[in-house]
């Protein structure tokens, strides 16, 4: 009898840009690889902008053109209101362009250190393998960029 591997096979992306640390093999990723790879992704996604409004971003249907966030100069860190929108937006991203990832909860709030700048949670599920896993991220977001790092 076959035994189940508890593994997930390397996107396609990160086998053609050659990502280092994504698998050993070069074929199927372990639990820390598939989050470094959900990580990376996570980081082209949300460092790449679109021509959109929010309201339009978070109304339309959205396809392949519309990959990425839209512009975010209009929200503020110091605005509960805003950071809900940017907690939205970061949903929607995710719901659209990382399919791997389900039962997604994201919390936005201002960063510490940077006034002009807020910091998302995220937790969500992901398949590895027949397993159900969790995985955690931090989100250093600006209106210009955004920096990815896997939580504990």
């Amino acid at each position: 009898m076959s035994k189940a591997i508890a593994a997930s096979i390397v996107p396609l992306f990160d086998r053609l840009s050659g990502v280092a640390h994504a698998s050993q093999d070069g074929r199927l990723l372990d639990a820390g690889g598939l989050q470094h790879s959900l990580q990376l992704d996570l980081a082209r996604l949300f460092n790449v902008r679109n021509a959109l409004t929010i309201q339009e971003y978070l109304t339309c249907e959205l396809s392949v053109l519309h990959y990425g966030l839209p512009d975010s100069l209009s929200l503020s860190p110091q605005s509960q209101i805003d950071l809900e929108i940017w907690a939205n937006v970061l949903e929607r991203c995710i719901e659209m362009y990382e399919p791997r990832l389900s039962h997604v909860q994201i919390e936005v709030k201002p960063d510490p250190v940077k006034h002009y700048g807020a910091r998302a949670t995220i937790a969500a599920a992901v398949m590895l393998g027949t397993q159900l896993c969790r995985v955690n991220f931090d989100v250093a977001l600006s209106a210009q960029s955004a920096q990815v790092e896997a939580a504990a």
